[in-house]
């Protein structure tokens, strides 16, 4: 699944979603395993993000200081 197309939201709500489904499901051992490795690249992506946010927020701090 290509997660550029999601915006932060969407990609911490599909997040969440997989969560659920790992915790609350009796999923197979190889579904558990797609699904975590989806959840590990979404929480990269998100990471990435915030990040990305983070230095546009420092960058704005230091032009008005």
């Amino acid at each position: 699944m290509d997660f550029k197309d999601l915006d932060f939201e969407e990609a911490v709500k599909r997040l969440e979603e997989i969560t659920e489904e790992l915790e609350g499901k009796d999923l197979k051992l190889e579904d558990n395993i797609n699904k975590y490795e989806e959840g590990m690249k979404l929480y990269k992506y998100c990471k990435e993000i915030l990040e990305n946010k983070e230095n546009k927020i420092n960058e704005i701090l230091e032009e008005l200081s």
